[in-house]
Parts: structure tokens; sequence; C-alpha cells
């Protein structure tokens, strides 16, 4: 059994000209059963020292700890790296699997405008699941025979109806998207209490950074290490690169021809709540 957390990164909601943000990213951190309550420990007894420098309720948030936003300020940019390097030193002691897909924003803008017209909206978050659900399960069927996991997200309201009816469509496929080794209906926990939703955080965040790059964002020599890092949790893979850009696997239209009348895609002009909002 794997217990599988699933978090965001580039996430600004609908607006697909951020030009700060000009990639999504979905991942998904994949901790086997008999890993979970060392590496928890574990990463409970690095932070613990961190208390002194910005209080005992916080939560480990990627971007606020590598630009010293908050209370992070408190602790020096020397020692900021060095925790980040430890916890990621922490995941790969403890055999955890990375895998994340990207959406490029503005290629998903005309995508949408081309499947849906000008006037459809469709979160990238929603997008991207299938796919990133597919390479799970295909993750999990390349284990042993009776490798299954259980999916537990971080508690995005905005998208959150729209992941349960999808997840639900595919372990219900009959064809080669079925879902066969992921269990349950997922879960969407507050990643403030939950330690392995604030891991997932570095992961995709650093995901983020590594697909930024390659489509000429200027690098910092900061994210270095990290990047570096990540790759030896995304380097036990089929000769397929698991990470890829959506738009090259015809499935996804498929998907949401199928999805359309479940998860109904918003439309310009809709009243949205404080959630639906880009932040």
């Amino acid at each position: 059994m794997h217990l599988i957390y699933i978090d965001e990164s580039g996430n600004s909601g609908t607006n697909l000209s951020d030009p700060q943000q000009p990639v999504f990213v979905l991942g998904a951190l994949l901790i086997p059963e008999v890993s979970w309550k060392n590496l928890v420990y574990a990463t409970e007894v690095l932070l613990k020292p961190m208390e002194k420098f910005i209080g005992s309720e916080f939560e480990l948030h990627t971007h606020k700890l590598i630009n010293g936003n908050g209370r992070w300020r408190n602790l020096p940019i020397k020692d900021r790296l060095e925790l980040i390097d430890q916890l990621m030193s922490l995941l790969s002691l403890h055999r955890t699997k990375f895998i994340y897909q990207f959406i490029v924003k503005r290629q998903f803008a005309r995508w949408v405008d081309k499947q849906y017209g000008g006037a459809a909206v469709l979160n990238p978050h929603v997008a991207a699941f299938p796919r990133l659900a597919a390479d799970i399960n295909r993750t999990l069927q390349n284990g042993k025979s009776s490798d299954l996991g259980i999916l537990i997200c971080d508690d995005n309201r905005e998208v959150h109806l729209d992941i349960e009816t999808s997840l639900r469509l595919l372990q219900r496929d009959p064809g080669s998207l079925r879902l066969d080794r992921i269990i349950e209906k997922g879960f969407f926990i507050d990643s403030r209490k939950c330690i392995p939703l604030q891991l997932v955080d570095i992961c995709v965040y650093y995901a983020r950074k590594t697909e930024e790059r390659l489509i000429g964002a200027s690098p910092r020599r900061i994210d270095d290490a990290p990047i570096e890092a990540l790759k030896s949790l995304t380097a036990d893979k089929e000769s397929e690169d698991l990470a890829f850009d959506l738009f090259e696997w015809g499935g996804l239209e498929t998907h949401y021809s199928e999805i359309k009348g479940a998860a109904r895609i918003p439309r310009k002009g809709d009243r949205v709540g404080k959630n639906d909002r880009p932040h």
C-alpha cells in the first residue's frame, strides 16, 4: 500500500496569462506504508529546532521558506537552503517517489479555446489530474502485484468536486484509462495538519522551477541543488518520460468528452466564490 499525496504549484486559477507563473504543476508523492511513520517522525524532528525562529505553529510553504517571507525571515538564507536539502534527503532515504504533470498555461489557453470556445474557462488542475492519476496507477502496476494506493489531496475547494468526479469515472473506465490500483474516493485534507502534504509542496515547487527553466525563465542558483535532488526521486521510470506536456496526450480530449456532463465546464461571467479567484 502507498499513501499518495497530491499538491500543485503555479496555481493562478483560471488566469492563464500570469507572467510570474507561466507553468502549472500537479504532482504526487508516493510513500510506502512501511516508510510513512518514520518519514513523518524524522521530518518533525528536523523541523523542531525551527520553532525558536518561527514559532511552534507553522506550515511549510516552499515559496515562503526560500524567499524568507513572513516569520521565515528570522532564519538566515544559508539555514533555509540547508533545511530544504535535508528535507529532500529524507524523501530519498525513505524510498518515496515523485511523479508530476505540467501545463504551459499559454498552450493550455489555446487548447481550451479550440476545444470549448472562447467563452469557456477550465482550471489546469482539473485537466492535469487524469494524466497524473494514470501515471500513478502505472507506477503501482510496475511494483508489487499487490501494490495499491490511496490519494490524499490538499483541500482545494475550487476543484474538489471535479476531481472526485474524474477519479470515480477513471476507476470505472473499461479501457486503458482505468485506475485499477487506486482505491477509495480520494481524501481532501488541510495541509496545515499534514506533514506529507507539506513535503510534496517542496517537490511540486521545484518541478515547476525545472519546467520554467525549460521555457526560458532565468535560473536562480539557489534552486540548483533542490532541482538536482528532485531528479533522484523521479529517476525510477520507464523509458517513457512520465512528466511531459499534456497536449501530447490524446487521451485528455477523450476523457473530457466523457466527463463534460458531470464536471461542468464553467463559462466566463459565472459567479465565483473567493476560492475561485486567482491566487
